[in-house]
């Protein structure tokens, strides 16, 4: 079972390998995202950032909702991370294994603007942040755990 999925450009790091690992306790840490699937760098990277004890797989958005549809995967306390909105998109259009999202940290971009500590939206990303907020029962933005809880009604705001 999918307990959160986080919207994080850097994906696994050590921020989220120790504060939000610490705080969902999760039995197994799924990257979903196209890239970091095909590039080995990237793999060895978060092979090493992984917490001990929890198992890593890294996969691209449509083997990653293979993976979260498969029944075993209901056995499973299950953190899933993704880089972008746009891939936290397509998995949920594949998968309605996820319900929380927490959405992390979104660098400033050409046309961009901030929201919040460290997010920073475009419109193609404010579109696929309503879409998402339409296919999950509860959607954040807070870059740690232990900050406030900044829900999508309120940012919008």
């Amino acid at each position: 079972m999918v307990i959160l999925m986080r919207i994080d450009e850097r994906m696994l790091h050590g921020q989220v390998a120790l504060t939000w690992v610490n705080d969902v306790h999760p039995e197994a840490i799924l990257i979903a995202n196209d890239e970091a699937a095909e590039n080995d760098m990237a793999k060895l990277a978060f092979k090493m950032a992984k917490p001990d004890g929890v198992k890593l797989a890294i996969k691209s958005i449509d083997d990653g909702a293979k993976l979260l549809n498969h029944p075993h995967a209901q056995k499973i306390r299950i953190f899933v991370i993704v880089r972008t909105l746009a891939d936290a998109v397509r998995l949920v259009r594949q998968t309605e294994e996820i319900h929380r999202v927490n959405i992390g940290g979104i660098r400033k971009r050409e046309n961009s603007r901030s929201f919040s500590s460290g997010i920073f939206l475009t419109e193609e990303d404010l579109v696929n942040l309503k879409e998402l907020h339409e296919k999950v029962d509860y959607l954040e933005f807070r870059m740690i755990p232990n900050e406030s809880k900044i829900d999508y009604e309120k940012l919008l705001k």
